[in-house]
């Protein structure tokens, strides 16, 4: 026996606990992460035409002092209603922009998401999550959200979002009853309600924090301790000052009355992000599929709630998962305000299933951290030389500063600010994808359409246009457009649509149209007109253009033969201007050797 028990000490005299792991590794994990979302977080502006009219619209706010409540931007749409409720942010873009052009956004961009970030660190650190398993469902939520990562109102959102989970937990688990931050809960709501219409999300959000608080009083065999019922009665206070400060834009209760009624647009159901996530288009994207693993995942909050006898998470897991299969654009919120409850229900369960010995491992063990470092290093990497966005991911994105030239017509810009085709044309037929960028770069133009979205009409005048539906001719002359711009990024991969549209019919009607500027993506059109002769004489291009090209080969054939100097200076042109154009160099390669004999 006796021999026994000294066995027994000795056994436990060696038994030595675990090693604490040095604070320095987790210091070193937070600062790669930090510099993974900054790069993640650095990419150039494609495809979003959104953003120009956000600026444009703070421009004419700061110029004018003046929040419209009519349309300013559109010549067949003024005067229409239009109330700018983003406004807040266009004024703070247009200013960021005045001190530091696009970089000053995108930096900006950048501190909102590492804010987030920081938030979400911070309360499960204070959940008592190991440091390896926050950072890595931090990875996750990083790409899950990375389709709204641009410098968009949407972003503010997401941090007020992220500030409402840090503010409710600090009251309910932390310092129950006795915190302060409560009080920053009525300024966060006046903000966001001149910043973005996600404030409704927010007030939902509140509202179901209140609804757990109340259950949480009612119901006293919660493992939550109950509030006093005077700081119940103030919590119900801050709600409905909330509430009442979210009025407080230039239009009151208007602002959500027009908001909601633009969510019944027909037209949003040709735009992807108002479709269910579910839908079939979506498929197994990574970007679905990360959203759909949060939302099955999270039945493990309501294993955690019914564990815990707490019924707050529970409450905010079914509230937004039912929120979020409405649209694609609401699943980011999701992701957002049910991430902390997420991972600390996985947390929870891993310590139930390993009998702490995981969660051991997670804090001590150098393994993870190193794993999870590895992992942090070779996005790093591969993020400044676009592999990561388009080789693996096969998303296109682009690492840097400013617009992306080959999604947004830069070069067609440029032409028409040299020429001043703004200042000369009045009425534009502009793609749908440049409405924006036209208002921002010519603050004295107006648009045909842009991506506000005002109204049905207007929407399906300009699909009528564009896709050359029946009576679209005698829309043309209705509307008596003098210029045409298109948009066509994928032109290189798809010609088909420029027979499919409106290029084709000003392609072929050559005394009508005049074609003075194309690139691998991009048509300009001015309609011959006596104010157009002087540019349309000088850069007209009669022959070398991509729809003769593919669909009109034998213009360019018969030019050959008879107008054999013009083609040859229309291409010679066009190589000085654009000598990588895919498009010019093919008609380049077919014609030339014909040319020069």
């Amino acid at each position: 026996m006796s021999g026994t028990r000294a066995k027994q000490s000795n056994r436990s005299k060696s038994a030595k606990p675990a090693k604490e792991l040095n604070p320095a590794i987790e210091y070193s994990l937070l600062f790669v992460f930090a510099l993974f979302i900054i790069l993640f977080t650095t990419f150039k502006i494609t495809g979003d035409d959104d953003v120009f009219w956000h600026l444009a619209t703070g421009r004419y706010i700061i110029e004018t002092g003046h929040v419209p409540s009519a349309d300013i931007f559109g010549f067949a749409t003024q005067g229409q209603e239009w109330m700018p409720f983003e406004w807040g942010w266009d004024v703070l873009t247009y200013g960021l922009f005045n001190l530091g052009g696009y970089e000053a956004l995108s930096v900006f961009r950048t501190l909102i998401f590492l804010s987030i970030f920081w938030i979400f660190y911070f309360v499960l650190k204070k959940f008592k999550v190991p440091a390896v398993l926050s950072v890595a469902f931090m990875i996750l939520l990083a790409f899950g959200i990375m389709d709204r990562l641009t410098p968009r109102p949407h972003a503010a959102s997401l941090l007020f979002m992220s500030s409402l989970v840090y503010i409710f937990c600090d009251i309910r688990y932390f310092r129950r009853g006795s915190s302060k931050l409560m009080y920053l809960l009525p300024v966060i709501f006046l903000l966001w309600a001149n910043i973005h219409m996600g404030i409704i999300a927010g007030l939902f959000f509140f509202a179901v924090y209140l609804a757990a608080e109340y259950i949480n009083y009612h119901n006293r065999k919660s493992s939550v301790q109950p509030l006093e019922t005077k700081q119940l009665k103030l919590l119900t206070m801050l709600f409905l000052l909330s509430v009442v400060l979210a009025l407080a834009n230039p239009n009151f209760i208007q602002t959500y009355v027009y908001a909601y009624e633009h969510t019944k647009m027909k037209m949003l159901e040709t735009i992807n992000e108002w479709k269910s996530p579910f839908d079939s288009m979506f498929g197994t994207g990574f970007v679905t599929t990360i959203y759909k693993v949060f939302l099955f995942g999270g039945l493990t909050i309501l294993y955690y709630s019914f564990r815990k006898r707490d019924v707050f998470p529970a409450l905010v897991y079914v509230s937004f998962a039912l929120y979020s299969v409405r649209a694609v654009r609401f699943t980011v919120d999701y992701l957002i305000i049910i991430f902390v409850f997420l991972v600390v229900s996985i947390d929870f369960l891993l310590d139930e299933a390993g009998k702490r010995k995981l969660k051991e491992f997670l804090n001590k063990s150098l393994i993870p951290y190193a794993l999870a470092g590895t992992l942090l290093i070779y996005l790093i990497i591969n993020i400044p030389n676009n592999k990561l966005y388009l080789e693996q991911l096969q998303y296109y994105r682009v690492f840097g500063f400013g617009i992306n030239p080959d999604f947004i017509p830069v070069q067609m810009f440029d032409f028409m600010k040299e020429n001043r085709i703004p200042q000369t044309g009045e009425r534009p037929l502009n793609h749908f994808g440049t409405g924006g960028f036209l208002v921002w770069n010519f603050p004295e133009a107006r648009n045909f359409i842009d991506s506000r979205n005002l109204n049905d009409e207007i929407f399906s005048e300009y699909s009528s246009l564009m896709m050359k539906r029946p009576g679209f001719e005698n829309k043309l002359r209705q509307y008596d457009f003098d210029y045409s711009m298109y948009l066509a990024p994928d032109l290189v991969r798809q010609p088909s649509e420029m027979e499919q549209t409106i290029v084709s019919y000003m392609s072929r009607k050559p005394d009508e149209w005049k074609l003075v500027f194309w690139d691998d993506k991009s048509f300009l059109f001015l309609k011959n007109l006596p104010k157009f002769k002087e540019i349309i004489d000088k850069y007209e291009y009669r022959y070398a253009t991509p729809y003769n090209l593919i669909y009109n080969k034998q213009v360019i054939e018969n030019a050959l033969k008879n107008d054999p100097e013009r083609l040859k200076s229309e291409i010679g042109r066009k190589l000085s201007e654009d000598p990588n154009g895919l498009i010019i160099n093919t008609i380049n390669r077919n014609f030339a050797s014909k040319l020069n004999k």
